[in-house]
């Protein structure tokens, strides 16, 4: 296994890298109060369609429930919606943060993560609750694509983060457990790794 401590600069993407996620319980969850057609969500996922715009903040949360609700027959609140939805957020191990805090006394730490204003304030929240703790003091910026109007893998997603922090791209890991993600870090002249959660890699296996 590469370890890569000798890198000044790393960049974090965070589902799947530090928070433990399982999309399918998101699938099985909307599914539950009633949206059955779950090829809906999958189709939405790869064809950059609502999901996507959520996450790039052109979509509102209210204009995502009324969206989701056009394919429920029976009447769902908010908090319903949000609930399915958030179903997929599992927990953020502690070793995690410590590594993070570790890291931070040598390296230039940073988060970049394709999220949403609904799951960001559900995370934010439970690591608060959890850990006692508020996540971006682990980072000297985090990143989100829904504020950014930007989501990986467009390489500006990248660039401006580089841009916005001096970072040379030579000097800069990036981590991330999507293949098609680290790929693009690459092509804009960045180290990457790509984290094979498949394989039981976690993000502790390389520093």
């Amino acid at each position: 296994m590469q370890k890569y401590d000798s890198i000044p600069n790393i960049i974090f993407d965070f589902g799947g890298v530090l928070l433990n996620i399982d999309p399918q319980r998101a699938v099985d969850s909307f599914e539950k109060i009633g949206l059955h057609d779950v090829g809906l969500i999958k189709r939405e996922y790869s064809q950059n369609g609502l999901f996507d715009n959520l996450e790039k903040g052109i979509v509102s949360p209210e204009e995502f429930r009324t969206q989701i609700r056009k394919h429920i027959s029976n009447g769902v609140s908010d908090s319903e919606i949000d609930t399915a939805w958030n179903s997929m957020l599992l927990d953020l191990p502690y070793e995690r943060l410590e590594l993070l805090n570790r890291l931070k006394k040598n390296h230039r730490i940073f988060l970049l993560s394709n999220t949403n204003i609904i799951h960001w304030e559900a995370y934010m929240s439970m690591i608060q609750d959890v850990h006692g703790v508020c996540l971006s003091d682990f980072f000297e910026k985090d990143y989100y694509s829904h504020n950014m109007g930007l989501r990986k893998p467009d390489t500006k997603i990248y660039t401006e983060v580089l841009e916005a922090e001096g970072l040379k791209a030579g000097e800069t890991l990036f981590v991330d457990d999507m293949l098609a993600n680290a790929d693009a870090a690459r092509s804009v002249g960045m180290i990457a790794h790509h984290l094979k959660l498949e394989e039981g890699e976690t993000v502790l296996d390389l520093f």
